[in-house]
Order: C-alpha cells, then structure tokens, then sequence
C-alpha cells in the first residue's frame, strides 16, 4: 500500500477539523465543497442541508465516494465545469451506498437497497453523507463486494466500456497495449480485455508487474527501463490513459488498419490518417447506465477486481485527491463517508 508522501500545511488540517467541530450539533449532513478553483486549501469540509430527491431522482446515503483525476482537474481549473460559476461545488462522481428515497416516478428500488451511481449527469457530487442520482445511472452494487470498492468503479468501469469495447470493438484474439495499466482505467482495461479474449500488454513501473500479471496481463513493459516502441510493435489497438508525449508516440506501434484509443488528450488526426489508424478520443456520449450494468456484471462473474490502493475519511479529502494527482496509484483511492 502506498504512503502519501509528507502532510500538508497545519493551516489545511486545522481548517478541515475546525470546520468539523463548529458543526458536528447541527441538522444536516457533512460534505466537501470547493468554493474557488484552486489547489488543495479551497476544499472544505462543510455541514450543509440534505438535498431531496426530485422527478426522477434517487437518494443515496452514502458509504464511500472514488476518487478520480477529473476531480481535482475540476478543482484546479473547471475542467468540464466550470467552479467559479457553479460554486460551491461538491467533487466526485462515484458513490456507492444505500437507497434512502426516490423522487417521482422512480420504481424498482427499495429503502436499503445496496448501490453504485456515476454521478456524471447528477446536480452535484458524491463527497457527501448522502447524494442525489439520476435513476438511470444507479445500478445494484455486485454481489460480494464491499461498498468500499464498489465505489471506485463507475468512473473507470463506465471508462473502459465506453471507450474500449463500445468504440473501440476489442475483440478475441487481439493485441492491446495499455498504457498506464496500473492505474484504475488501465487495470480495468487489462481485465477487460482478457474478458473478450484479447492478448494484453501493459505498460508499468517495476513495481507493479506482478500485480498487473496477476490481473491478466500478458506481458508488462517497464516504462522506465525501456521504450515501450522498442518492445512492442504491429498491435491492433493502443489504449492510452496518459496522454501527452506516451500518446503521441503509442500511434508509432499500432498496425495499420488498427485503432488508437485515448481517454487521457486527443489524437493528432493528420498523423492518425498517415499512418491509416482509426483514432478514438474525447467525450463519448452514450448512457452511464447500461455501460455500469455491464461492469457490474463482470465483477459479479469474477471476471473483474478492482483493488484499493488506500481509503481515507471524508475530511481528507483534500490529502485523497493530491496522493491520485501524484499519479502512483495502483488501483483507485476512495473516501469513507459513512459514520
């Protein structure tokens, strides 16, 4: 398990804590909210109304939220949103927890029901006591799993299925580089893959190829040892969540004819039509909810786990999302939210 390298300033903590106290006899429910773009230090630990679920609508109490990079990408800058004008904006877009009610016209759940939700196209996020899901994205939590881990599934499950099998096609007895497999998009694109029957290869630090082995992987190429184009070449897809140069250069080894698909930038598309790579990036606008089931489902199977690399509480959330922008996570990070 990795230790997030060194504390932040006491001023963070104590505004954190403080926070906490002055509110923990109030009526409510505890939250995080940012009310500026920023680094760290705009994230507060707030005690705030309880929202109602409307037409619709389901409302979650929460026991855990993921933690995702598009997070604290919101927070620094309002990637996809934007903070300044929506502020003060709850993070997170995984939760995982219990069915508290249902607004108008929402029928097929139970009070404690045990589900997973994205929150992608929900009012607000999910570092919450209780949150607010559209009732298409809400799905039942797989079987045999603790809420915990279910939580850090949306995101990168929804992630996966989109963009690899949905645009991608991956199909039996194809290879596939992915780049990045260590962490939480990527391990769930090597198990993904090997569930339709493709050979992976994935990319890594030393540290983490035996974890990705024992996920499924076929072979793993140390990035800091070796370039991934001096060990791998002619593969039919490329899956890249890095970005940047890592996606620049992966266009380099895929076949001709082969896909090149990105969740981390956008593909240069005069270089993807040289070399005859259909090249898949940016939004993918297809439903949450049916592509959640279909994760679901293949970690109820045992085709999928998902590992927690660490669970922080609700108050450190801030601590949560800089340990992910560090980008050394093996797996996801979550919050414990529940009391």
């Amino acid at each position: 398990m990795l230790r997030f390298p060194g504390r932040f300033p006491l001023a963070l903590g104590t505004l954190i804590v403080s926070a906490v106290v002055a509110a923990s006899g109030a009526e409510g429910m505890l939250a995080v909210r940012a009310h500026a773009t920023g680094g760290p230090e705009v994230l507060r630990v707030e005690r705030i109304a309880i929202p109602q679920a409307a037409a619709g609508q389901v409302r979650i109490k929460v026991a855990a939220a993921g933690v995702n990079p598009v997070d604290w990408k919101i927070r620094e800058k309002g990637f996809g949103r934007v903070i300044s004008s929506e502020a003060p904006w709850i993070p997170g877009f995984d939760v995982a927890g219990t069915v508290d009610s249902v607004g108008e016209g929402v029928s097929g759940w139970r009070a404690g029901d045990a589900v997973v939700a994205s929150l992608q196209n929900a009012p607000q996020g999910g570092y919450a006591e209780y949150a607010i899901a559209p009732a298409e994205d809400v799905v039942r939590a797989p079987a045999g799993w603790s809420l915990e881990a279910a939580a850090g599934l949306p995101t990168v499950g929804t992630t996966v299925w989109r963009y690899l099998v949905q645009a991608g096609g991956i199909r039996k007895g194809e290879r596939l580089l992915v780049q990045g497999g260590a962490g939480g998009v990527g391990s769930v694109a090597v198990q993904v893959a090997k569930a339709h029957g493709a050979r992976v290869i994935a990319t890594a630090s030393a540290r983490n190829a035996d974890y990705l082995r024992s996920i499924g992987a076929d072979e793993v190429i140390d990035y800091q040892a070796a370039r991934f184009e001096d060990r791998v070449s002619g593969v039919d897809i490329v899956f890249d969540t890095v970005g940047g140069e890592t996606l620049a250069r992966s266009l380099a080894v895929v076949r001709p004819g082969g896909r090149l698909v990105t969740v981390a930038g956008r593909p240069d598309s005069a270089a993807c039509e040289a070399a005859r790579v259909l090249c898949i990036g940016g939004p993918r606008p297809e439903p949450l909810g049916p592509a959640l089931r279909e994760i679901v489902a293949l970690a109820e199977a045992g085709k999928l786990a998902l590992n927690i690399d660490r669970v922080f509480p609700l108050e450190e959330a801030a601590q949560a999302q800089e340990l992910n922008r560090a980008g050394r996570t093996r797996g996801k990070i979550v919050l414990r939210t529940s009391r």
